[in-house]
Order: C-alpha cells, then sequence, then structure tokens
C-alpha cells in the first residue's frame, strides 16, 4: 500500500477522532483540524508519498483504516435481514487484509440476493480496497449497481469521494461527500463522523487555496 493511501487512512482515523473527542467546541475543533491538516500537508510537501514506506508502520496503518472503513459502510447499511449473515462475515475478512476473500464472500451473498443495495455496496468497497484505494471498473461497476438499486444509499457516494480523495482530487471528494452528507436520516450513527471529514476536507481545501493566492500575489 503505497504512502498517499497510508496518510489519507490515518489522516480520516485521526479527524473522525477529533470531531468526535472535540465537536461540542468549535475552536477546539479548528485548532486540533489544523495540526492534522499541517501534518498532512508537511507530508505532501516534504515526504516521499508515491514511494512504499517500510514495511512495518503502513501495514499496521491500512489495516487500522481499512477497519474503520469497513465500520463505516456497516453504519451505512440499511438492510437488516439476511443480508448481515454474508456482510458480518465478509467483514471479518476484510478487516484481516483478506479483501478478495471478503469480495468472493459477498458475490456468494449477491447470487442469492441480487437485489441487495448494501451487498453491492460493500462489494465495491472490497474491490476498492484490493486496489489499494483506486476506483477499479469493477468497484464503479458495484457500487453503481447499488446506487440503480436504491438512489439515496450514502455508501456509494462516500467511497466515491474517498477514491477522488486518495487520487488527489479534494474539489471531487468534497462535492461529493457534501451528497453523501445531504442523504442522512435524522438518526444516522455515520453522519457526525462524515461531518467532520467533510469540514476538515474543506479546511484544507481553504489552505490549499490560500496558499495558491499566496504563491500568485508574489
Amino acid at each position: 500500500m503505497n504512502g498517499w493511501l497510508a496518510l489519507a487512512l490515518l489522516s480520516l482515523l485521526s479527524l473522525s477522532v477529533l470531531g468526535y473527542c472535540v465537536r461540542s467546541s468549535k475552536g477546539l475543533w479548528q485548532v486540533a483540524a489544523a495540526a492534522v491538516l499541517l501534518a498532512m500537508t508537511g507530508y505532501a510537501l516534504q515526504g516521499r508519498p508515491s514511494l512504499p514506506p517500510a514495511p512495518a508502520q503502513p501495514l499496521a496503518a491500512s489495516a487500522e483504516g481499512a477497519t474503520q472503513l469497513v465500520e463505516i459502510r456497516a453504519d451505512m447499511d440499511e438492510s437488516f435481514g439476511s443480508a448481515k449473515r454474508w456482510l458480518v462475515t465478509a467483514d471479518s475478512f476484510a478487516k484481516q487484509g483478506d479483501y478478495p476473500l471478503s469480495a468472493s464472500y459477498i458475490q456468494s451473498g449477491l447470487r442469492t440476493e441480487p437485489q441487495n443495495a448494501d451487498l453491492w455496496s460493500a462489494l465495491g468497497l472490497q474491490l476498492m480496497l484490493a486496489s489499494e484505494g483506486q476506483m477499479s471498473p469493477p468497484a464503479v461497476l458495484a457500487f453503481d449497481k447499488a446506487r440503480a438499486i436504491r438512489p439515496k444509499h450514502p455508501a456509494p457516494y462516500y467511497f466515491a469521494g474517498l477514491a477522488r480523495l486518495f487520487a488527489g482530487d479534494l474539489d471531487g471528494a468534497v462535492l461529493l461527500w457534501e451528497k453523501t452528507v445531504s442523504l442522512a436520516t435524522p438518526k444516522a450513527k455515520w453522519k457526525t463522523r462524515i461531518e467532520s471529514q467533510l469540514q476538515a476536507a474543506k479546511a484544507l481545501q481553504a489552505q490549499a487555496t490560500q496558499a495558491e493566492s499566496n504563491i500568485t500575489s508574489k
């Protein structure tokens, strides 16, 4: 897993935790988010994120990040029937880092329930993780299928935004995450986490705009 993906996963995890811990204080959130954003920017400017990092730390980081993504997707699931018996097992494989096996297990579930949007969405995530965060053509097809079955399913939009973030398209990520948040139901337990990520992404967007403006004015 390359440096950009490890960086993005770690940053998302950090920002989510910060959002939960300091969401009651706007000023404290801004300070904390700024610290994370500065770390992201410093790594991007001075590090070498295109190179493979040292084996030990990135593996742990990617496993932690992937677990967080699986949990976000599970929070977005809207099926409470038989699909769960496939997803619980598939998620356990994913948390162990075996994304191909997880995807294969979900495909078995889809043969039984081909019109289940949660299964299609879960398949898209596993295919995305197996491609190191890239939105591969099979992942696109899976998410498109989920969206066709349930147009207001938030997961396809959220993970498409995440793929944009991994690809360096921050503006695209912000637009897709805004769409994701707009689809949240009043009791959606994932909403706060995604709002925190969106707020941090917008702060980074503003920071990038200001930096570009400073360079242009010199």
